[in-house]
């Protein structure tokens, strides 16, 4: 694997969109990286702490995976990978936001090859930290279709807005439906809130000062980069048109719904009938807010011990728990490096 990645942003940008090259490092390079092993220490280190605290039984473990339903599996897989086609859907909206169109001398590919690049981002997030696959699918959008970088960024960083936006609200309306219905050992869910509220806190207070205090922030930007500055700012803040602001919001609200219907079959695989949809959506959504925390390669560990504590303080047998999380991240994280691995070899995007 060689594909070059974006380290860092060193662009010199004009108003005819000509751009510098940004600095490059391979994808093998990457891999073997200080952080990038860091990254997978402290997946590691959080699973085996995890394991010998719950002291979960694999051989019951994996024989509850053995007995799945794999119809079920399959239902959850095709849930799973139609949010791409949602998410595609929505990219190529929030691009023609912020005016990559042929009127202003861009040629966007077609919804499959943005869905592509979309899902060579998800690869590259799920074997690097730092979410730099979101880097890396504004620097294949700008190889493919000579858009601009710096813009490109600012309309997934408003993607990553609504999206959290979107999470966090449905999260706390499933919970509040999950703990009215069914009884729960939760005494306190002020960490899961706290994230969830610190982080949409953060990136609103992030759009609203770049959506009204750009003037202000452009002072502490060295000249050189204001430029890339405005280009990002108004990428960002094009995300939210009022005119597609209602699309924005649905194609988001059925990704996640989409989500949580994954979650649920891949329970209902297992024979895990009595929890009831709003339980399963709660348990979903907190396991995906997890994975925006950058200090692993898509939440490795902390996802599959949140999946499985929310579910034992649901009164789901531990090793049964364990059987979820597990067959789930198979879905939503290994199959993601398997075929995205197959992809990315023969991609001609990359």
């Amino acid at each position: 694997m060689e594909e070059k990645l974006p380290v860092e942003i060193l662009e010199d940008e004009f108003e005819d969109e000509q751009e510098v090259e940004a600095p490059y490092i391979s994808l093998k390079e990457r891999l073997l990286d200080i952080k990038t092993l860091l990254g997978f220490g402290i997946s590691a280190a959080i699973i085996v702490f995890f394991v010998l605290t719950v002291k979960i039984d694999f051989a019951t473990t994996f024989d509850n995976i053995l007995k799945a339903n794999l119809l079920y599996l399959l239902a959850a897989f095709a849930l799973y990978y139609s949010t791409f086609f949602i998410r595609g859907l929505r990219w190529r909206m929030l691009l023609r936001n912020a005016h990559f169109d042929q009127e202003h001398g861009i040629t966007l590919p077609p919804l499959p090859g943005l869905i592509e690049i979309i899902f060579l981002s998800w690869f590259v997030n799920c074997i690097v930290p730092a979410k730099l696959g979101d880097a890396y699918r504004g620097y294949l959008l700008k190889k493919n279709a000579n858009a601009s970088f710096s813009r490109t960024l600012g309309t997934i960083f408003g993607e990553r807005i609504a999206d959290l936006l979107v999470l966090f609200s449905l999260l706390c309306f499933g919970g509040a439906v999950a703990f009215s219905r069914v009884e729960s050992k939760f005494t306190d869910l002020s960490f899961i809130f706290a994230l969830g509220g610190v982080l949409v806190l953060g990136m609103a207070v992030g759009l609203l000062a770049l959506r009204f205090y750009s003037h202000k922030i452009e002072k502490f930007i060295p000249a050189r980069l204001h430029g890339i500055f405005h280009k990002f700012q108004h990428g960002t803040v094009s995300t939210f048109r009022r005119k597609t602001l209602f699309k924005l919001y649905f194609l988001t609200g059925i990704v996640w719904m989409l989500e949580g219907m994954r979650l649920f079959f891949v329970m209902q695989a297992l024979g895990i009938t009595g929890l009831g949809l709003s339980v399963t959506i709660f348990v979903a959504l907190t396991s995906s807010l997890l994975t925006t925390l950058p200090f692993t390669p898509a939440g490795l560990g902390a996802v599959e011990g949140a999946v499985v504590g929310v579910l034992t303080a649901f009164s789901v047998e531990k090793n049964m728990a364990a059987s979820v999380a597990i067959l789930d991240r198979v879905i939503n994280y290994w199959s993601i490096i398997l075929i995205g691995g197959i992809v990315y070899i023969f991609s001609r995007k990359k």
